[in-house]
């Protein structure tokens, strides 16, 4: 008989026998452990936070299948999950390292920022192989952060701080503004082209950076869905703007976010129109500020945050507008 699993002490998570754990990280929507494997490399595991009600989803087995296409052969290695099979509810992804992109961007080495920046150059090419495939069959509604977003917005309750942040949301920002949020959140997947097969929220922080002469790897499956090409490159590149307009009033530190947003578009070949980036502006950072007050803790960054979306919903509404988001201006001056 094999000798007992650890548990990860924050996490709750197993560790096999022939694992250890290399780091902890989550908040109560999702908890993660890093795991070396016996075989090489990391995995990582990842599990529902305590505030969450329903599993981490898996694709089907069309979509997986659809996903593992698009991965081979790409600068970026779409990482699928599997179930772990001795504990229920715990999903195991193959990763070349430790640590995301979002925990180095900061880090000014040298070496840490050309490692963000290969990472993202890849994620924009390997987001193209990954649109070219079709939506998978019954993918409707808003992807899994809008959708989360629309149902607090409608609803105004939530874990934790959630509705406190609702409750200053509806006086800093104003019944319109919230309005056009929740019209925006339901039409999030909505754009030109075809549907496709989307990601669903690509971000930094599933973006794990090889240690060694290998891919960096994009932990994909758990908000797979279908729609128009637009709502992942919008959504990535609205994560650049955060950053930059958090960093302009002084809630979180520098990185270039010009050059990463310049580099993602570049190597994903075509870019969003400024108002679909835009309104993704919006909707990225509220959903940043309700997923902190519900699944961390109630902090007073959350009204500059409420702040910020109040600015980027303006400019959404004027396209035209100046707006001050960087990586936003990127995308409507780029190819000119």
């Amino acid at each position: 008989m094999p000798a007992r699993s650890d548990i990860a002490p924050g996490s709750g998570i197993r560790v096999a026998p022939d694992e250890r754990l290399a780091r902890e990280l989550g908040t109560r929507h999702i908890v993660t452990a890093v795991l070396t494997a016996p075989t090489g490399g990391y995995v990582w595991a990842r599990r529902p936070g305590p505030a969450r009600e329903a599993p981490l989803p898996l694709p089907d087995a069309r979509g997986a299948a659809a996903v593992r296409t698009a991965s081979a052969g790409a600068p970026v290695g779409l990482a699928l999950a599997t179930p772990d099979p001795g504990q229920p509810g715990v999903l195991r992804y193959p990763a070349p390292g430790t640590h995301s992109a979002a925990a180095v961007v900061r880090d000014p080495a040298p070496r840490a920022q050309a490692a963000v920046r290969d990472a993202v150059r890849g994620l924009g090419a390997t987001l193209r192989k990954l649109h070219a495939r079709p939506a998978p069959e019954g993918a409707h509604g808003p992807p899994p952060a809008p959708a989360r977003l629309l149902r607090w917005l409608a609803t105004g309750s939530g874990p934790a701080a959630a509705p406190r942040l609702h409750t200053a949301a509806r006086s800093r920002l104003g019944e319109r503004r919230l309005r056009r949020i929740a019209e925006w959140s339901e039409s999030a997947a909505h754009g030109p082209g075809p549907r496709v097969l989307l990601h669903g929220g690509p971000a930094l922080g599933s973006l794990v950076l090889p240690k060694g002469p290998t891919r960096a790897v994009l932990l994909t499956g758990e908000e797979l869905t279908g729609g128009s090409w637009e709502f992942d490159v919008a959504w990535q590149l609205a994560e650049f703007a955060e950053m930059a307009a958090g960093h302009r009033r002084g809630i979180c530190g520098p990185a270039d976010h010009v050059a990463l947003a310049r580099a993602f578009l570049d190597h994903y070949g075509r870019q969003p129109s400024p108002a679909a980036a835009r309104r993704a502006v919006a909707l990225r950072t509220l959903t940043h500020a309700h997923d902190f007050a519900a699944y961390v803790a109630w902090h007073g960054q959350l009204l500059t945050y409420l702040d910020l979306v109040s600015e980027a919903t303006d400019a959404a509404e004027s396209p035209d507008a100046e707006a001050g988001w960087d990586a936003v201006r990127v995308c409507a001056a780029h190819g000119r």
